[in-house]
């Protein structure tokens, strides 16, 4: 009874092993592969603007964490009457490690108002209300890109805002 039993529990183990191989092969037609990707690009601001281009731009920190933070209309001058503010806070940089055609994706954190712009045509509005980097919202951008490097521009017009922890993957 024991050896008919110990053979029953073999033979259970290794159908039970026949029937999940498919699952844990990663060449199996019934797995899911996952996409490839490749950071080309992380800030976290440690550096500062070191690489940036930038006005009215400087580094703040919160819990010990550097984030940039970005102001524009606070020392302002304006057109007496026409309500249009010279001062434009912003950071840009161009970023390489894509190919011309190659997917990529961006994400970063950022509070306040303003806009960030991908490749000078695709803008994201950042609108929470007062730079608050501790509840900052994480944002994220896929495109094709159409040149070898990725432009990242954060621009506040009469506004400030905070921006921390940008992440370029090519796909």
């Amino acid at each position: 009874m024991k050896k008919v039993l110990v053979k029953r529990l073999i033979i259970g183990v290794l159908s039970v092993g026949v029937v999940l191989s498919p699952f844990a092969s990663q060449y199996s037609g019934l797995s899911t592969p996952v996409s490839a990707s490749t950071t080309v690009f992380q800030e976290t601001f440690d550096a500062g603007l070191l690489g940036w281009s930038y006005d009215y731009a400087s580094v703040g920190t919160v819990n010990g964490n550097k984030y940039i933070h970005i102001q524009s209309g606070e020392n302002t001058s304006s057109i007496p009457g026409s309500g249009v503010i010279s001062d434009i806070g912003f950071i840009e940089r161009d970023v390489p490690g894509v190919s011309n055609g190659q997917r990529y994706k961006v994400t970063f954190r950022a509070s306040g108002v303003g806009n960030v712009s991908i490749n000078n045509a695709d803008y994201i509005r950042i609108n929470t209300g007062s730079v608050n980097m501790n509840s900052a919202q994480t944002y994220s951008y896929e495109g094709v890109s159409n040149k070898n490097v990725i432009n990242i521009f954060a621009i506040t017009l009469g506004s400030t805002m905070g921006i921390d922890d940008i992440k370029i993957e090519a796909l």
